[in-house]
This record gives structure tokens, C-alpha cells and sequence, in this order.
């Protein structure tokens, strides 16, 4: 059976290893390679990342600002 030879990308990482990850930066604050980016429904727009974000329970929520009003 014909051998079918390895892509030329495929070559390249075989013999000099694949390139180090760029760095991600959240670009609400800054923060680089967070652990989760959040953003909103579409994808398009990011609300912050596991730094700059906090997640609540929503009746916690309701509660905490019952509470400060």
C-alpha cells in the first residue's frame, strides 16, 4: 500500500516542535492567560475573565441587594 507523506506543517512541528501559546490578555482588566473568559451570548463581547468577574447564586443575589437598599 502507497505511503502518503505528512503534510509539510506536520513535518515541521515533528522536527522543531510546535510554537510556544501566545499569552492571553482579559481586555476588561488586563490579566494575563485567566483562567475563563466570560462574554455575552454571541461570543462578540466580552463582560471579564475569572479575575474581574464574580459568579453568584442568583437568590444570594436578589438577597445581598434587598439588603442594601
Amino acid at each position: 500500500m502507497e505511503q502518503i507523506p505528512d503534510a509539510p506543517w506536520i513535518r515541521e512541528a515533528e522536527r522543531d516542535g510546535m510554537p510556544e501559546a501566545e499569552d492571553v490578555k482579559c481586555p476588561v482588566c488586563g490579566e494575563i492567560n485567566p483562567d475563563e473568559i466570560f462574554t455575552d451570548l454571541s461570543g462578540a463581547d466580552v463582560l471579564g475573565c475569572t479575575c474581574c468577574v464574580k459568579r453568584y447564586d442568583p437568590w444570594d443575589w436578589a438577597e445581598e441587594r434587598r439588603m442594601r437598599e
